[in-house]
């Protein structure tokens, strides 16, 4: 079984974004524990890549990717998608797309220009366990 755990984890978002709800519904996924966060000013795919390289290799995590003007917990912030899986073994690049197409979406949508103006790109992430 733990073979088989790890080929999953190596597949998550490696070729296209995994979603949380892309998990089959008759596996068990425990989601209790805080969120934490992760700051990456401006869009820089290098803090992509840094956010996965610090990850546990033998873990999953759900994030949840937000904009903010200022980064403050307070502040009104910009949901960019759902809950997306990530492991150590995602492809920084596929994440980093996905994420700079949907920050052109809200731009495009909301009618905000974050390219000129100061930001954060925000991780809301913790840990699951996905009991297979």
């Amino acid at each position: 079984m733990k073979n088989l755990y790890i080929e999953l984890i190596k597949r998550i978002s490696t070729d296209k974004i995994t979603f949380l709800s892309d998990v089959n519904k008759h596996i068990n996924t425990d989601k209790r524990g805080k969120f934490k966060y992760f700051y990456i000013p401006y869009f820089d795919e290098k803090g992509v890549v840094d956010f996965i390289s610090k990850l546990d290799h033998n873990s999953v995590y759900t994030i949840i990717p937000l904009i903010s003007i200022y980064g403050k917990n307070e502040d009104p912030h910009i949901i960019l998608s759902k809950q997306i899986l990530i492991s150590n073994y995602s492809n920084p690049p596929i994440v980093s797309d996905f994420l700079f197409k949907q920050l052109e979406i809200a731009n495009n949508d909301f009618a905000f220009n974050f390219e000129d103006n100061f930001h954060y790109l925000i991780f809301k992430y913790k840990k699951i366990i996905i009991d297979i």
